[in-house]
């Protein structure tokens, strides 16, 4: 009997059937693919599996299954479904094929027990992500691929590094809590290669730069994967890090600003994915209390299904317009209003409103900075919530869905396919806040905590109504403007071009003056008279085979050619001579 089939490798191995199907049943094989890795991980059983033997090493096991491993691995596949279905009508093998491995990779780094395995699908996440990304298939997508991979390439040599330092200096290959090692150099080159992939300021524009490049379906899809699966790593191994409790404020707070300043909707949201993961990576550093860890876990799980909602909301403005800034919309709620709904339940639910899954989710976090009385987190947080509602609610909201149209945009009818993943994920959101408890006991560690008190609804309310009266106030200075902002990518652009002009001026002159003459010398005393010798030979000795193969053929050729007489009859004669000598080699041999 098999113990355990694994989710994730059902999923990428399921995928690559994709290239070779009809074209009409790609995407309900997707449907059906990404459903039963739900499944799979549903009907999952804690326990440890699998052992590998690894150049006379033993690594065992491989596979963990626990109540963290299992709550990530059920929000990945069950979103990779959402995804698959909000893309259903799109005729891109590639996308569904890069979708489905994304939530499958994501699944193996949520189930690694051992680093290697977990280091494999790591790396599997950022190749996957630049496939999504080039499925736009424009020159910009191009090129924000390249910036992509090259800064989680510099990542993964982090990690690979800590990775191998580590096996060094332990001998062991469990991937689970470092902080036993606090502060030795593996430890160091793990946490950064992590912090890299959960887009922690500075090295945090990747984000902002790729998800707004990729189509509209790969948006829904790179949201929830990588950093998701960064901010579980770091859960794992970091738990209690108190480095990453600056780090994390300071990101919620840092999102949230050049949310305000965006215009361009999905860069918009993606600056709140840098804000709402520092809430969870400041979590983890918040993590000598439970209300930590398991605020960061449930707060990713929550952030994975509004912040989906909201790219599949801007997504399906996006397709019903074709415009993608707020200076090109508004009053769009009245052509779409299920888009209108679906928007605002998202929003809500990051903003953290009450009977919404964002309000449940992310409460513990700041909660914890309460109680171990670090005020520096809890005023960063909070001043990050009210940044979120006037960015998400009333800007996005007001100057998408309800202000003056600002051109005249015509709109497309929406797939019915978008609206059904829109609407379940809605539902879910609403759900969830309703029943806290309920969800609680998926949650990694045990916690007593009730985010329904009369205190923390009262001051949610009260900063619901600061914010939205700051907003009225500043109206006009709020208003998007068609500008670009710069942010930290901006140092290593002009970094890279600086690096080459550089490179022009010193390296390409050595190269003509020194390199050259050499090759040049090289070429004429050396390379050039051996192949003179080289060709001399072949004439003299070699080439007179070939002319007496080539002469005996045409001999032979033309001694058969008497037999090419034209006459059926001949060879119909020819044939039976052939026949007859074949029975008679047949009866020599049998004799």
């Amino acid at each position: 009997m098999i113990d355990f089939i694994h989710p994730g490798l059902v999923l990428i191995l399921g995928s690559l059937l994709l290239p070779v199907l009809p074209k009409n049943m790609r995407s309900f094989y997707s449907v059906l693919l990404a459903m039963l890795g739900f499944i799979l991980c549903l009907m999952t059983n804690p326990g440890v599996y699998g052992s590998l033997n690894l150049f006379g090493y033993t690594i065992s096991p491989i596979i963990r299954v626990d109540k963290l491993s299992l709550l990530f691995a059920y929000i990945f596949s069950f979103i990779g479904l959402i995804g698959i279905i909000y893309c259903y009508h799109i005729d891109d093998w590639v996308q569904q094929l890069a979708g489905l491995m994304y939530a499958g990779a994501s699944i193996g780094v949520s189930f690694a027990a051992d680093i290697l395995s977990f280091y494999l699908f790591w790396e599997m996440l950022s190749f996957l992500a630049v496939l999504l990304i080039w499925s736009q298939r424009t020159k910009e997508a191009t090129s924000t691929g390249f910036r992509y991979i090259m800064v989680h390439i510099t990542g993964g040599l982090f990690l690979f590094a800590g990775v191998i330092i580590y096996i060094y200096q332990t001998g062991s290959f469990d991937f689970s809590s470092f902080m036993n090692h606090s502060g030795e150099l593996f430890w160091w080159f793990i946490l950064i290669g992590f912090m890299i992939s959960a887009a922690v300021p500075p090295i945090h524009a990747w984000l902002p730069d790729a998800y707004p490049s990729a189509t509209i379906y790969g948006s829904v899809f790179l949201n929830p994967f990588t950093t998701k699966a960064a901010v579980y790593a770091l859960i794992r191994g970091f738990p209690g890090a108190e480095i990453l409790i600056y780090f994390g404020s300071v990101m919620a707070v840092y999102g949230v600003i050049y949310a305000l300043i965006e215009n361009n909707l999905r860069r918009l949201l993606s600056y709140h994915i840098v804000s709402q993961v520092g809430y969870m990576v400041a979590g983890v550093g918040l993590g000598v209390v439970t209300l930590g860890l398991n605020g960061s876990a449930s707060h990713a799980f929550n952030h994975i299904l509004y912040k989906c909602l909201l790219f599949m909301s801007a997504g399906s403005v996006i397709y019903a317009t074709g415009k993608e800034k707020m200076t090109e919309l508004g009053d769009f709620a009245r052509y779409a209003p299920i888009t209108a709904i679906s928007f605002f339940v998202g929003a809500f639910s990051i903003a953290g409103f009450p009977l919404t899954n964002g309000f449940i989710g992310k409460s513990p976090i700041i909660s914890a900075a309460g109680d171990i009385h670090n005020a520096f987190a809890y005023i960063l947080l909070n001043v990050a919530t009210c940044g979120t509602v006037i960015s998400i609610i009333c800007k996005m909201g007001y100057y998408t869905f309800w202000s003056d149209r600002k051109t005249d945009y015509t709109v497309k009818q929406l797939p019915v396919n978008m609206k059904i993943a829109m609407l379940i994920t809605s539902a879910l959101c609403i759900i969830i806040g309703i029943l806290p408890q309920n969800f609680y006991t998926y949650l990694p560690y045990p916690m007593r905590y009730e985010p329904y008190s009369i205190q923390h609804i009262l001051d949610t309310i009260a900063i619901f109504s600061f914010t939205g009266l700051t907003f009225i106030i500043f109206l006009k200075k709020l208003k998007p403007k068609p500008s670009i902002n710069l942010d930290t990518d901006w140092f290593y652009r002009i970094g890279a071009k600086g690096f080459m002009k550089t490179l022009d001026i010193t390296v390409v002159p050595v190269e003509y003056r020194f390199i050259n003459k050499l090759w040049r010398r090289l070429m004429d005393r050396v390379i050039i008279p051996a192949g003179n010798q080289i060709k001399t030979a072949e004439t003299d000795k070699v080439s007179g085979i070939p002319l007496f193969l080539s002469n005996l053929a045409k001999t032979f050729s033309n001694e058969i050619s008497i037999f090419q007489s034209g006459k059926i009859q001949d060879y119909v004669f020819y044939m039976l001579c052939g026949m007859a000598l074949l029975v008679l080699l047949m009866f020599i041999i049998i004799k």
